[in-house]
């Protein structure tokens, strides 16, 4: 393994400190101090040093503090240190030195034993790992604070030899990976001895020994002592955690010898292997640059610093940035140019200070998942499957706080995938999975916040057992489940006491699990979401933020009070102007917002807050803040926006905590008190996407809006009214120079590229008189007809418009004109560009009646074929509920010689359909309307007797995969998008003659 030389020379400073405080310890018995305490700190000190060597792979460093540790431990149960081996053991310090320095030496280790040497394993038996067990016949108490520091080592040195037998059982038999298994164990085995931890030292000890011919090299390690191992590893760990707990257990104690007995039976059993042990050369550290003398020594570039101080200081910078923002908010009402420019420097000071500081408390991800490749390897065993877990992102890093905050809740929905998630190796191979499951934990940084994916390719989440669990418990009504969206009853395992488990095990089962850990993500101003596909898997994504102690934040005014809303909460700002179209209107009698094709619910914070103040809705500016909830997005009505800020978060007197409202406070630049919102809190006091404002029926609103919605672009003309062209349609805008406009015969032409683009007045084709402006260059839409390009000159390209009114049908006496676009600001008049083109090109119509046809090869391909197969005439039923839409297929479809037959909606269609007279070569059918949808009819279609072969096409403005899926299944043979005249017709094209032709 290769290190860094950052890495090293943090390495050598820590190996340093060890040395220095072995040498204090060394010299002060000299002076005749306290020997058991001195004792404990040079032994300390050495197996530290030796432990961390080993990981550097430093062997020579390693080798010569086993040596020093060794000879220490003989004087364990001594009262003093001869002054001989106290010279020893500083000779052994500076050669120590000597070899982090780069050099090589040799080294004298014979020195006589203590006069009166105990045997190590001599001590009486211990009923459990606890410190009270030290032998009573000790001259000494060992103190709390070794004992302390002894369990903290263990733990560590336990985790890694859990980490490295993953790896060997995985099949990597690396010698180093071999090499640190073995210096783990026997490090363990030395320090559980030093402090009298006999049960820890027998089991390590005999784990020793196991691995002596595996890591000769002549024996392969064997899946019977790897369990073993393992077993040894899992009665240690049981040991430590009891020991934390300050409960004896002498059951764990009996167990001991039986989980030796079997590790010692596999090693006797391995099987030989002819390998030749493969020797590695040991890493050598760089030797450092030239020093100066000892009083000059380079600063070490790393220090220890209590936890605590690193608090202190964190409180100290929130003051400071406090004390930041009220110095900036008074400065800008001061003229003093020169505070001005001391005030903006402070705050970049403050910024930087504030940055640095914050990192302090930052910690890679990877030290909690790190730990999940255990949990996992054991619950996989335990259940009887095969997982396997991939981490990725473990550099990620975040507040230590918040680290420890959401390790129980990570290692809680790990346990649930392997339980309740990842089937059984023969389920698996029954449905075509590998039999090997996996998990696997993403984390990244994203918009301010940390993102955690845990993901599995298990049975995921049966919805009908979900709901019906939920009835039973009563925790929904039938009528309600009715109502559920596939996010709301994937939602439902996080209801309190809900679990499909049919029996309780000591995994899971109890029902208190997954509710609880969307309360303790949520304490932390984090938010948890979960999306699953039954037989496929599930993914919970979880977002929390990088800390809790400074976040910046909008600050706005609701009533007479200011309140505070984080950024990271935060999507955008948006001004309704209640004079415009685009205001907030009425759903079931719930304000809601459409915005750019959604439909958003809003919510008035003063009526959540009940300050008293009402919204006139009616007239005016009305400010809405767009927020991230995650179940949806919702629109907040606040009086005023004021800034955005850094602020520093202080915990809510409890007398407020029970607010769902409010999730902190803070005090702002003028020295007042804001509250910090709830935006979670809110929509729950809201009711967001549940009674209140259903989500389902908001889901029918934002496909019906998405529906009607249609975009134009606005151009003017020699008219009196502005123009309108559908934006669909547009090919392409260019502005053309009069210079290049060319003739050919009467009708003038551009070259457009490598083709010449026919060019219309549109002015001229619709009857108004020439326009009398004086330009250059003359605006021109391109649109495109039958594979062919056409450019509609106008007077002026004016604006895009965005609009859900109907298109008014009535008083239309002019060819080229599609109807009237009635909005609340003016009268615009839709152009037909199609009509307009073949009233200029009469012979750029789809011919009639060709003699022969060709099979279209794809229902996107830009070649538009005749629509007549043999002779005959095709009669067409059109299902749509917009008026537009249903009046421009119409169009396009009778000009070319169709037979068509429309409906507003589906219900319609299927009344048509039901005529006994009733007979029709194709049906075209828009996903989303009233009554009875687009699926729904091609359900009934592929019901009916008459028509269970009839071809069947798809119109929708929603052509994403999703819907597309949705339509193969219902029974749609193509699906295109709206807005497509040139593939509409070439699909028709194609589905009739492949009609025709099976037939």
């Amino acid at each position: 393994m290769s290190f860094s030389e950052q890495d090293l020379e943090e390495f050598k400073v820590e190996a340093l400190e060890l040395l220095d405080t072995a040498e204090k310890s060394l010299l002060a018995l000299d002076q005749g101090a306290d020997f058991k305490s001195s004792f404990d700190s040079i032994f300390r000190g050495f197996h530290n040093l030796k432990g961390a060597a080993g990981m550097m792979d430093l062997t020579h460093l390693q080798a010569h503090t086993h040596e020093l540790e060794s000879i220490l431990m003989q004087f364990k149960e001594a009262s003093a240190l001869p002054k001989e081996h106290i010279n020893f053991f500083l000779r052994g310090i500076d050669a120590a030195k000597s070899i982090l320095d780069g050099n090589t030496i040799s080294f004298d280790y014979a020195i006589s034993g203590p006069a009166n040497t105990v045997s190590l394993t001599a001590t009486a038996p211990t009923p459990t790992l606890t410190a009270e067990t030290t032998p009573a016949s000790s001259q000494h108490q060992i103190p709390k604070e070794a004992i302390d520091e002894f369990m903290a080592e263990g733990e560590e040195i336990l985790e890694r030899i859990s980490k490295v037998l993953s790896k060997i059982e995985s099949g990597d038999f690396a010698k180093d990976n071999l090499d640190s298994l073995y210096r783990d164990v026997h490090s363990l085995k030395g320090t559980a001895y030093l402090f009298s931890f006999t049960s820890l030292g027998d089991l390590s000890h005999a784990m020793e020994s196991s691995l002596e011919k595996v890591r000769s090299g002549t024996h392969l390690p064997s899946k019977p002592l790897l369990n073993g191992l393992f077993q040894c590893l899992n009665v240690a760990d049981k040991l430590f955690k009891k020991t934390k707990s300050g409960i004896s257990d002498s059951e764990l104690v009996s167990e001991i010898p039986q989980v030796i007995s079997v590790l010692n039976a596999a090693a006797e059993q391995l099987s030989s292997v002819n390998v030749a042990p493969v020797e590695v050369a040991p890493p050598t550290m760089a030797a450092p640059a030239a020093v100066k003398d000892s009083a000059e020594t380079e600063a070490a570039s790393s220090i220890r610093v209590p936890v605590a101080l690193l608090d202190n200081l964190m409180t100290l910078m929130g003051e400071m940035v406090l004390v930041r923002n009220q110095v900036l908010q008074f400065s800008n009402k001061s003229e003093d140019l020169e505070f001005l420019s001391l005030s903006k420097r402070l705050n970049v000071v403050t910024s930087e200070i504030q940055g640095e500081m914050m990192k302090t408390r930052m910690q890679p991800i990877g030290n909690v998942l790190g730990k999940f490749t255990r949990v996992v390897r054991d619950l996989s065993q335990d259940l009887g499957k095969k997982i396997h877990l991939s981490l990725s992102g473990t550099e990620t890093e975040l507040d230590k706080s918040l680290l420890e905050a959401i390790k129980d809740p990570l290692t809680h929905i790990v346990r649930n995938s392997c339980d309740h998630g990842i089937e059984t190796p023969d389920v698996r191979s029954a449905t075509g999975k590998p039999e090997a499951g996996s998990i696997a934990i993403r984390a990244y940084h994203e918009g301010g916040q940390v993102i955690i994916d845990i993901q599995d390719d298990g049975k995921g989440l049966n919805q009908e057992v979900l709901v019906k669990k939920a009835i039973e418990k009563g925790i929904l009504s039938t009528t309600e489940a009715a109502k559920l969206t596939e996010k709301q009853i994937n939602n439902l395992i996080f209801a309190p006491g809900f679990s499909t488990a049919a029996k309780v095990t000591n995994v899971s089962g109890r029902g208190v699990g997954m509710d609880v850990v969307r309360t303790n993500i949520e304490r932390i101003g984090g938010t948890i979401d979960l999306s699953s596909r039954f037989g496929a898997g599930t993914v919970i994504k979880i977002k929390i933020p990088l800390t809790l102690a400074i976040i910046p934040a909008l600050t706005v005014r609701c009533g007479t009070g200011t309140f505070a809303i984080p950024q990271v909460k935060l999507e955008e700002l948006v001004r309704v102007d209640q004079t415009s179209a685009n205001r907030i209107e009425d759903l079931h009698g719930a304000p809601v917002l459409r915005l750019r094709g959604n439909i958003l619910p809003l919510v008035d914070l003063n009526k959540v807050l009940k300050t008293g103040s009402e919204t006139n809705y009616t007239d005016g500016i009305i400010n809405v803040a767009i927020l991230n909830a995650e179940q949806a997005s919702f629109g907040l009505i606040i009086d005023q926006v004021y800034d955005t800020a850094d602020i520093v978060v202080k915990p809510l007197n409890r007398l407020l905590k029970s607010l769902q409202a409010y999730s902190g406070a803070t005090i702002l630049g003028d020295g007042s008190v804001a509250l910090i919102l709830d935006v979670l809190g809110i929509a729950k006091i809201a009711q967001i996407g549940q009674e209140k404002t259903n989500t389902s029926e908001l889901e029918d609103a934002k496909a019906k809006a998405a529906e009607d919605l249609q975009d134009y672009l606005l151009v003017k003309t020699n008219s009196a009214t502005k123009h309108a062209i559908v934006l669909g349609y547009v090919h392409r805008i260019e502005e053309f120079k009069k210079q290049d406009v060319e003739y050919s015969g009467q009708q003038p032409v551009v070259r457009y590229g490598d083709s010449i683009l026919p060019l219309i007045s549109v002015n001229e084709a619709m009857g108004y008189p020439q326009s009398e402006l004086e330009q250059e260059t003359v605006p021109t839409v391109v649109i495109r007809r039958a594979g062919q390009l056409y450019g509609l000159q106008v007077d002026n390209i004016l604006d895009t418009l965005s609009s859900t009114a109907e298109l008014d049908l009535t008083h239309i006496k002019h060819s080229g004109i599609f109807g009237n676009l009635n909005t609340p600001e003016e009268l615009i008049v839709v152009v037909d560009p199609f009509e307009l083109i073949e009233h200029s090109f009469p012979e750029s119509s789809i011919a009639k009646a060709p003699s022969a046809v060709t099979p279209a090869a794809t229902a996107t391909a830009p070649i538009i074929q005749a629509p007549i197969v043999s002779g005959q005439s095709r009669k067409i039923l059109l299902a749509e509920d917009t008026v537009f839409f249903r009046k421009s297929i119409r169009s396009v479809l009778e000009k070319v010689g169709y037979e068509v037959v429309t409906a507003v909606d589906g219900q319609e269609a299927l009344e048509f359909l039901n005529k006994n007279d009733a007979h029709f070569d194709l049906i075209i059918s828009d996903i989303e309307m009233p009554r009875l949808n687009g699926f729904q009819l091609a359900q009934a279609v592929r019901q009916h007797p008459r028509f269970i072969k009839t071809p069947l096409l798809a119109v929708s403005s929603r052509a994403d995969s999703k819907f597309i899926a949705e339509g193969k299944q219902a029974g749609f043979n193509l699906y295109l998008e709206k807005l497509k005249p040139d593939l509409l017709l070439n699909a028709i094209n194609q589905l009739l003659t492949q009609e025709s032709s099976a037939a």
